[in-house]
């Protein structure tokens, strides 16, 4: 069973979308977020409202601590890491679908997404990663390949003291040096289903399943 104790839920309902507290997680489920077993189902149709600055839907995790407030960390603080074992059922037209991202308070953008690509009748799973802050591109850094839809696939995402980020993708990936610029921000994981398509119909979206999730801490064991 995924622990959801330290997360909040960002569906893509209302103006601006609703985020879903800590606390009512627990026992929540609508027709963007659904229990079957042990898993997490979330779906984001094309049509569903959109949250912040963003122009896409989502129905996505947040970290939080125990009492529910927003969890963020710096990356000195120690070894911060995401892992997680996700299927994609579902894309949109567009093709892309994030399921984890690195985000930064004040950032209009993340530093790493994992993102799942359906192109040319083939699924690919991407990591792309933002040198900057303001770059507006977040280039693709490491591609897996041959994903079918629904096949579950294994990622990992790490940012040490020293700076490294280390991502990867069934147990293979890339490494890199955290660039100077990135270093006062503040960091915080997500994952869900980020669908990065806002045309077409209700029956259009993304749809992802979570088998597995688990953000660890300094402090959290």
């Amino acid at each position: 069973m995924i622990d959801l104790s330290t997360w909040n839920l960002t569906i893509p309902q209302g103006s601006p979308a609703l985020t879903v507290a800590t606390a009512r997680l627990q026992t929540w489920t609508d027709t963007y977020f659904k229990r079957s077993g042990s898993t997490l189902i979330f779906w984001a149709p094309v049509t569903g409202a959109h949250f912040g600055s963003s122009h896409f839907p989502r129905s996505e995790l947040r970290e939080t601590d125990q009492a529910g407030s927003p969890l963020s960390w710096r990356y000195n603080s120690g070894s911060n890491t995401l892992k997680g074992k996700v299927a994609v059922n579902q894309v949109p037209s567009e093709g892309k679908v994030v399921v984890a991202q690195i985000h930064a308070i004040n950032s209009p953008s993340p530093l790493v997404k994992i993102q799942y690509r359906w192109e040319n009748g083939s699924g690919n799973v991407d990591i792309t990663y933002r040198t900057k802050p303001g770059d507006t591109k977040s280039p693709i850094v490491y591609t897996r390949t041959n994903m079918p839809l629904g096949q579950a696939f294994n990622y990992s995402m790490r940012v040490n003291k020293e700076g490294e980020v280390i991502m990867m993708i069934n147990g293979q990936g890339v490494k890199t040096k955290l660039n100077g610029n990135w270093k006062p921000y503040q960091f915080y994981f997500k994952a869900g289903n980020y669908t990065l398509d806002n045309t077409g119909y209700a029956s259009e979206g993304g749809k992802v399943t979570y088998y597995a999730l688990k953000a660890t801490h300094p402090n959290s064991g």
